[in-house]
């Protein structure tokens, strides 16, 4: 899983509806973080689906799955940190703990921006 912090959504050149489209490698408006891969997700497809693709989605609207990406804006992030807590204190898989602890750290930093963050689930 590859997630993407956003500086400042005024320099997004292009967008795909309300995802950014600009290639997060090729600027630096993007801090991009390729996260510990305890999970491989080939093969936990099912658990990351579980739990993380449906609640996420559920909670923030969002359309994550496997081999996609999708954009999590401020507002989306807000919902997202209590959720991410949470299972930080309990997970409901201890393989995703460290992806939950990175993904709280970006999400309160989009919502410090009042940007974003990418997740490309691959």
């Amino acid at each position: 899983m590859i997630l993407s912090l956003y500086h400042d959504l005024s320099k997004v050149k292009k967008w795909y509806v309300n995802i950014p489209a600009d290639d997060p490698v090729d600027t630096d408006n993007v801090t991009v973080l390729y996260t510990s891969e305890d999970c491989d997700m080939d093969e936990d497809w099912e658990a990351y689906e579980k739990c993380f693709f449906l609640p996420v989605d559920k909670l923030c609207n969002a359309l994550l799955e496997m081999y996609e990406y999708d954009f999590l804006n401020a507002e989306q992030c807000k919902k997202l940190v209590p959720w991410l807590d949470k299972q930080i204190r309990h997970p409901n898989d201890k393989r995703f703990l460290p992806m939950y602890k990175e993904l709280k750290d970006y999400a309160l930093k989009a919502i410090e921006y009042n940007t974003g963050i990418g997740i490309e689930c691959c």
